[in-house]
């Protein structure tokens, strides 16, 4: 299948969570595509979140009372928003070539636009835990790393045909990238490696990815293939690649995924908000009315923040009692 009409595919079922021919009701569903929150990023030291999706525009909240602090046009879907470990940056990945992706410094309100390799964007976007090397990947399946700054430094072909996800290791110079197979990237040592993650004849796409904190095992969710029977996977690697586990819970796809960081708990966002620990147990879990696109921790790992496709953000408690609702 051509890999820009499967993402466009992605997009027009993402309602339901299977990929099949348009129904009516999806068809209606694409005049509600505008509302979606594909993204959402706690700040690391302060009680405000960023958002994005299909509105044209990046949007700084207090999580008190959800006010706007701050909002930046961006025409086009914003996929993802992440903040700069230490300083008042945010990086900001864009499809649908009407914008670019971008560092912006909320500080001066510079935005330094990213030189990716295609013009349809990018969905896949992460700082190192220094914060010295932003990595971007592109829907033409190329990693392009940044400085702090927007200047470019080195670019990786991963051979994959689009990437979608991607983590940096938590003490290593290690990426992992997603798309319809695993990527291993050494930044240092300029080496890659492969790792097909499902033994399905269709190839099945995943979507989010996260390294534990201890840097020991990450996590991969994917999109299942329901025209096939393939339902969607949670999947626990080991650090070099090898399967631990395989977890089939999700009647739709694992959208994003984030540990906590003390490595307690890994929040998912999918038909409902999901808590899972270490070895893949599931430990609670709360229904919602759509299909939830973001997730994330706040900094005492007390509270979640998720977004969905109805353009709702909610905060959950760790016993994923509701405690507030935008």
């Amino acid at each position: 299948m051509n890999y820009k009409l499967f993402l466009a595919l992605l997009l027009s079922s993402s309602i339901c969570g299977c990929i099949s021919k348009p129904t009516e009701e999806q068809a209606s569903n694409q005049d509600n595509i505008k509302q979606i929150l594909w993204t959402v990023d706690w700040h690391p030291h302060q009680d405000k979140i960023v958002v994005g999706g299909s509105q044209d525009s990046l949007s700084v909240l207090a999580i008190k009372d959800f006010q706007a602090l701050e909002q930046f046009s961006y025409p086009g879907t914003i996929t993802k928003a992440k903040w700069h470990p230490t300083k008042n940056k945010l990086a900001v990945s864009v499809q649908d070539g009407i914008s670019w992706s971008s560092i912006l410094d909320l500080d001066t309100k510079e935005r330094v636009e990213l030189d990716t390799i295609t013009n349809d964007g990018a969905r896949a976007i992460g700082w190192n835990p220094s914060g010295d090397v932003l990595a971007v990947g592109d829907y033409a399946g190329m990693l392009t790393f940044f400085n702090e700054n927007g200047k470019v430094l080195k670019q990786v072909d991963t051979e994959q045909k689009g990437i979608i996800g991607l983590d940096w290791h938590p003490t290593e110079d290690l990426l992992v990238a997603i798309g319809e197979k695993i990527s291993l990237y050494d930044y240092k040592k300029d080496s890659i490696w492969h790792i097909n993650h499902r033994e399905e004849e269709m190839e099945v796409l995943m979507l989010c990815v996260a390294w534990h904190p201890d840097g020991d095992i990450f996590v991969t969710g994917d999109y299942g293939h329901f025209e096939y029977n393939y339902p969607p996977l949670l999947q626990y690697w080991s650090r070099d690649g090898i399967k631990i586990k395989s977890i089939e819970a999700s009647k739709a796809e694992y959208r994003n995924m984030k540990w906590s960081s003390n490595g307690a708990l890994l929040a998912t966002a999918s038909e409902k908000i999901r808590l899972w620990d270490q070895t893949g147990r599931l430990v609670a879990e709360s229904a919602v009315d759509g299909l939830l696109w973001g997730v994330d921790w706040n900094q005492n790992n007390t509270q979640i923040v998720t977004t969905d496709n109805q353009g709702k953000i909610i905060v959950w408690n760790r016993n994923l009692d509701r405690v507030s609702e935008f």
